[in-house]
C-alpha cells in the first residue's frame, strides 16, 4: 500500500473507488459478521470488481495506523489500496466513483455507480466527510469522470444497534438465488442460526463442509442398520447434516472466503453422503425384510445419481458461485440436482416406515435422469445440459 500515490493522473480505463472516512476510528474495525466493518467495504468493493481504491480518512490517528496494519496482513486483498493524507494530492483526472465509508456497501450499489450514467449522483450534502477539494471538482464530475453516490442511511452504522441490524440483514442476504422451495422455507432459517454461532468460532468453510461430511455418514451409519428407529435417526440426521452444509457457503460469503476448490469440495462431499445414504438405505431395507431386490434398488441409485453427478459437476460448481453472486444459473435442471429438498420426503417415509418406496422411486428416477443426461450429451453436449 503506498500513500499519496495518486498524484499522477491514471491512465487505467478501471475505476477508482474513493472512500471518505469520517473520525470515527473506533467503529472501523468492530466485527461486523465476521469481518472488520471497513475491510468488509474493502472486499465488497473488490467483489464488485473495483482495482483501486483510494481510502480518505478525515483525521489520522494512531487507532486509523493499527487498522492500515492490519489490511496490509489481510490475504484476501488483491485490489491496489492506497491512503490519502496530504489534502493537496491532485484527483481531477481520476475516473472516480467517491463512497461513504461509514456506510455499509453492497456489491449492486457499487456495480450500478460502475455503469455509465446520466443520472445525477453528485449530491455531498448527506456526507459526514467530504473534502472541499472534491466538492468543488464540479468540472470532473459534469465530465462524469467522477461519481459522487450519497450513502444509504438505513446502511449507516453508527452504534452497536446498528451493527446488529445490519448484521441481520447480511445473514438474511446470504442464500443462493438458485435455492429450491425447501430452502427457503425451512432450510436456510435453520443454517442461518447455526451460522451464528459459528461466526464465533474460527472454523473455517471448508473445517464446517467436513463436519456436514461426518454427520452425513453417520447418517448413513443409521440407515444401514435397518430398523425403525435407526431408520429415523438417519433422517433426522441426514437433516442436520444438510442445514449444516448450508452454513458453510453462508459462512464463506459472509467472510470472503469462497474459492474454487470449496466449491468443488462441498459438492464431491454432499455426492458422496449421498451415495452412502442411498446405499445404506436398500442395505438397510434388504436386512429389514430379507429381500435381495432392494440391495439392487440400493445400488442402482448409487449408480444413477453418480452418472448424474459426473456429467454435471463441473457445471454444477459454475452455478453455484455464480448464484452465490446474486447471477442466475444456466438451467433449471441443474438446480433440481444440487438441492436437497428429498431430505425432507426421506423424513416423511422414514416415519411411516417406508424407506422401501423411498429407495425403489429414487433408484428409478436417478436412473432415468442419468439416461436423459446422456442421451442430451451426445446429442447436443454439454452446452443443452
Amino acid at each position: 500500500m503506498n500513500e499519496n500515490s495518486l498524484l499522477p493522473p491514471s491512465k487505467s480505463k478501471a475505476i477508482t473507488a474513493i472512500l471518505l472516512l469520517p473520525a470515527e476510528p473506533d467503529l472501523y474495525w468492530q466485527d461486523l459478521a465476521g469481518v472488520p466493518f471497513l475491510l468488509r467495504n474493502i472486499l465488497t468493493l473488490q467483489q464488485a470488481g473495483i482495482k483501486k481504491l483510494a481510502i480518505w480518512p478525515q483525521e489520522s490517528t494512531a487507532s486509523m495506523d493499527i487498522i492500515r496494519a492490519n489490511l496490509d496482513r489481510d490475504p484476501r486483498i488483491d485490489l491496489d489500496l492506497e491512503w490519502i493524507t496530504d489534502l493537496s494530492v491532485g484527483l481531477q483526472n481520476l475516473e472516480s466513483i467517491i463512497l461513504d465509508g461509514s456506510t455499509l456497501l453492497e456489491v449492486s450499489q457499487i456495480r450500478e455507480a460502475m455503469a455509465p450514467s446520466n443520472i445525477d449522483l453528485s449530491d455531498s450534502s448527506t456526507f459526514r466527510f467530504f473534502p472541499d477539494m472534491l466538492g468543488h471538482n464540479r468540472e470532473s464530475q459534469e465530465k462524469n469522470i467522477m461519481k459522487v453516490i450519497p450513502p444509504c442511511e438505513s446502511l449507516r452504522l453508527n452504534n452497536k444497534e446498528d451493527f446488529l441490524a445490519v448484521e441481520e440483514r447480511l445473514l438474511k442476504s446470504v442464500g443462493l438465488s438458485n435455492d429450491s422451495l425447501m430452502d427457503r422455507l425451512v432450510t436456510r432459517f435453520i443454517s442461518r442460526q447455526l451460522t451464528r454461532l459459528f461466526l464465533k468460532t474460527s472454523l473455517t468453510p471448508n473445517q464446517i463442509t467436513f463436519l456436514s461430511l461426518l454427520l452425513g455418514l453417520g447418517s448413513a451409519w443409521c440407515f444401514f442398520q435397518g430398523t425403525y428407529f435407526s431408520g429415523l435417526s438417519g433422517s433426522l440426521l441426514l437433516l442436520v447434516s444438510a442445514w449444516v452444509d448450508c452454513t458453510d457457503g453462508e459462512i464463506a460469503r459472509l467472510k470472503f472466503m469462497e474459492t474454487p476448490w470449496g466449491a468443488r469440495f462441498d459438492i464431491f462431499c454432499d455426492n458422496i453422503v449421498h451415495f452412502f445414504v442411498f446405499f445404506s438405505i436398500g442395505m438397510g431395507v434388504f436386512f429389514a425384510t430379507g429381500d435381495p431386490i432392494f440391495k439392487l434398488y440400493g445400488g442402482l441409485a448409487v449408480y444413477g445419481s453418480l452418472v448424474a453427478f459426473m456429467i454435471l459437476s463441473g457445471i454444477i460448481v459454475k452455478n453455484k458461485q455464480a448464484a452465490g453472486q446474486g447471477e442466475p444459473s444456466e438451467s433449471n435442471l441443474i438446480d433440481q440436482v444440487a438441492n436437497r429438498d428429498f431430505i425432507y420426503f426421506l423424513l416423511v417415509m422414514a416415519w411411516l416406515d417406508r424407506l422401501d418406496i423411498f429407495i425403489l422411486l429414487t433408484a428409478i428416477g436417478a436412473n432415468v435422469f442419468a439416461l436423459y443426461l446422456m442421451y442430451q450429451r451426445s446429442r447436443w453436449g454439454n452446452n443443452s445440459i
